[in-house]
């Protein structure tokens, strides 16, 4: 059973710590992640257990479409979860820089 890399570990902290400063905000980050129609991003909290992610997020047809869990033992859960991370955080970076 593999655990969360260090590199997830620090992601998933650094998105937790800015969730505070977002939901200050006037406006919801959006963001369009290779496609033509924009979707807000929207995270209440990424909780790991064990070797599974979990990220806390409203369900919406407007918002981002997060996986509920993430396995990071399985190969495609962890690419996929790699690139949900990096997606949120460079959401969030962009609208605290505004």
């Amino acid at each position: 059973m593999k655990k969360v890399s260090k590199a997830i570990q620090n992601k998933i902290n650094a998105i937790n710590e800015m969730i505070p400063a977002i939901e200050t905000l006037d406006e919801i980050p959006i963001a369009y992640d290779g496609g033509t129609f924009p979707f807000y991003v929207e995270v209440y909290e990424i909780t790991l257990k064990n070797q599974f992610v979990y990220i806390n997020a409203p369900k919406s047809t407007h918002n981002a479409s997060f996986e509920k869990r993430y396995n990071v033992n399985n190969e495609n859960q962890l690419d996929i979860l790699e690139h949900d991370l990096a997606l949120i955080l460079k959401t969030f970076k962009k609208y605290l820089k505004k």
